[in-house]
């Protein structure tokens, strides 16, 4: 079932069956604002602080908005200054999809989802549906012009916090990459052991687990492999569910984690994020010859799944 309301003071399109419930904002684009378990009575993503939805203009500041719900970051995840053709373009902080409008149909159960880029040329779309209590999502995005966009496309999905959770990276990851100066992780790109490792300090430090929310940190890190499936997931034990992401490896073959348990903005608030791209802008990737390049007149396609079971 199909309909639309308003969610806060936003146009809200709701997916319902008899377990999940997904409100989708086609006007703060695309955004998935809520991913709600009703038998279990559990919401998944973490939800915005604000009274409102406020539109936010392109080459806005992430952090001065909800920073809340299930965002497409695309094409880069931090800011970037990137030269296409003889233009020097400014990506925006967390990309140019969370800014924008979308136009959208409903039809056969489904959300079709779409908009043309004001910075480059190419058009994003996304179809929604609920099937036996999955949400998928198939992406589609197509450069319409001559050249080569070099772009990351990453799942900015944060996430209700619990301290007892449990981060699954995907089976046989056994070394991540912090990529966030850190007290626990030390300096950028140094190494660790997975699911646990040491601190600067000498302490014991457990990377799929959070810490408390006024520990006043963030955290960064990255699979530090080839990733061998395309699945990863998060258990809450005080409500007994699940959280799993079925995402193609061979689109999405990088895959970060963050969280903030008080660091920015006193949010409690994690993200498993799927990505094309190694990591965070153009720049790094490209100098760790792991950037993706949409080239001129092709797709990109590929598809997410979501359960909560």
């Amino acid at each position: 079932m199909i309909h639309i309301e308003k969610f806060m003071n936003t146009k809200g399109i709701y997916l319902e069956d008899d377990d999940l419930r997904v409100v989708v904002l086609p006007e703060i684009g695309g955004k998935i604002a809520s991913l709600y378990h009703k038998k279990k009575e559990f919401e998944l993503l973490f939800q915005n602080k604000f009274k409102s939805y406020e539109k936010a203009a392109l080459n806005s500041a992430f952090e001065k908005f909800d920073a809340s719900g299930f965002d497409d970051a695309f094409p880069t995840i931090d800011p970037c200054r990137v030269v296409y053709g003889n233009k020097e373009i400014l990506y925006p902080d967390h990309g140019e999809v969370w800014s924008s409008s979308f136009d959208y149909k409903i039809e056969n159960n489904r959300v079709f989802l779409s908009f043309n880029s004001t910075i480059l040329p190419y058009k994003y779309m996304k179809t929604l549906y609920l099937e036996e209590g999955v949400l998928t999502i198939d992406y589609n995005i197509k450069n319409t012009g001559n050249l080569p966009i070099p772009c990351i496309w990453a799942m900015h999905c944060l996430i209700n916090c619990e301290e007892e959770m449990k981060i699954n990276f995907p089976k046989g990851t056994k070394e991540i990459i912090n990529v966030h100066k850190s007290v626990n992780l030390g300096d950028l790109n140094s190494i660790h052991p997975y699911p646990k490792t040491t601190t600067p300090k000498g302490e014991i430090y457990n990377l799929n687990k959070v810490g408390r929310k006024n520990l006043n940190n963030t955290e960064k890190y990255y699979a530090y492999s080839i990733l061998k499936e395309g699945i990863c997931s998060v258990y809450y034990p005080n409500k007994d569910i699940t959280y799993k992401i079925n995402f193609n490896k061979d689109a999405l073959p990088y895959l970060g984690f963050w969280v903030t348990e008080g660091g920015f903005r006193g949010d409690y608030n994690c993200a498993l994020e799927p990505t094309n791209g190694f990591y965070d802008t153009i720049p790094i990737a490209k100098e760790n010859n792991k950037l993706f390049y949409l080239k001129k007149e092709e797709d990109l396609n590929f598809k997410i799944t979501i359960e909560l079971f």
